[in-house]
């Protein structure tokens, strides 16, 4: 069963990363680059961050199938401490700010991907 939780963590955080891009450019990175309303500086940096957040999801996919395929315990630490961060940061800011998960669920996506890689992780020692 453990062979298969690194794969499975890749595949699932490749989702979120086409989820990301398809459904997130089209209602969030384009209405974000295209508001006048947002001083241009805000909006800017705004969208530099959708960018590396873009990055950030790809490379936690590619994390995980590197374990997975060269056997390499480090890579899944990455991975897996990305999926914690976009979990906590996701789940508690939203919590903090007053926004409601149903509309703001990003954080609690990642949340399968993270005790997926802690699994392996403490399965693998």
């Amino acid at each position: 069963m453990t062979s298969y939780l690194y794969p499975l963590a890749a595949i699932i955080s490749a989702i979120w990363f086409a989820v990301h891009l398809l459904i997130g450019g089209r209602e969030i990175a384009r209405p974000l680059r295209q508001s006048v309303e947002l001083d241009p500086l805000v909006r800017d940096v705004q969208y530099l961050c959708w960018h590396f957040t873009t990055v950030s999801i790809a490379a936690m996919s590619l994390f995980f199938f590197l374990a997975y395929f060269l056997g390499q315990q480090p890579y899944a630490v990455a991975g897996t401490t990305l999926a914690a961060g976009f979990t906590l940061t996701g789940v508690g800011l939203v919590s903090a700010i007053g926004q409601s998960h149903r509309k703001a669920p990003q954080g609690w996506l990642f949340a399968p991907i993270t005790l997926l890689g802690l699994w392996g992780l403490l399965a693998n020692g």
